[in-house]
């Protein structure tokens, strides 16, 4: 039989047990949330870097994802040792490597604006390709056009749109994490992220058009 300070340590090792069970998962959780609030940050500032990329060269998609990678090399430079002079160059070509690798696997670069309406509305012929012309907009009309209900002076403004799928990397939340995610959201990208073991963010930018559009549809 226990004696009632038996039973007092038995109940506080029992409440300690549960604490840590049920604080362990809260506290991992919310270090790795904290990790990918500073990614996401990190991915704003590339979507930025990919749209003024693309703005400069006719919305080039290919462009804006080399931008994107060059801008989130810091998140895959390893660790192992200092980054110094003598190992740099080599050093941030490989993690420059391994975030266009990572990009071409588990991510989406998208042009919003102008939408494809837009371009049919706007787009004229030059040097035998088609674009929506980026020079004197101050001296362009600005009726909107017939299927987009833009102006061109809209048109020239381009939106894009970064999707990601990042790595869970915090012991015991990526099962818990991804398993709770795949129940609520059906989104056929974010279930390709949950199998890999990653959870997808997300970035848009908004660049003006520095160069003529070109329109491929």
């Amino acid at each position: 039989m226990l004696t009632r300070s038996h039973s007092r340590g038995a109940a506080t090792l029992e409440f300690h047990i549960v604490a840590l069970f049920a604080l362990l998962p809260l506290c991992l959780g919310t270090l790795q949330i904290g990790l990918l609030l500073a990614e996401n940050h990190h991915l704003d500032h590339a979507a930025f870097q990919a749209a003024r990329q693309a703005s400069m060269s006719g919305g080039d998609l290919d462009a804006a994802r080399r931008a994107l990678a060059r801008a989130a090399t810091v998140l895959y430079l390893q660790v192992d040792d200092e980054l110094e002079a003598g190992n740099a160059a080599t050093r941030v070509a490989s993690a420059y490597a391994a975030a266009l690798a990572d990009q071409a696997l588990f991510g989406r670069v998208a042009i919003l604006d102008p939408t494809p309406e837009a371009q049919q509305d706007f787009a004229v012929r030059r040097a035998n390709i088609r674009v929506i012309p980026n020079d004197g907009l101050e001296y362009r009309s600005r009726t909107a056009g017939r299927r987009s209900g833009q102006s061109i002076q809209d048109a020239n403004l381009l939106r894009l749109e970064v999707r990601w799928c990042r790595p869970l990397i915090v012991p015991f939340v990526r099962p818990l994490l991804t398993g709770v995610l795949r129940s609520i959201d059906p989104d056929p990208w974010h279930q390709f992220c949950y199998e890999q073991g990653r959870v997808p963010i997300r970035s848009e930018a908004v660049s003006p058009m520095q160069s003529d559009f070109r329109v491929t549809s």
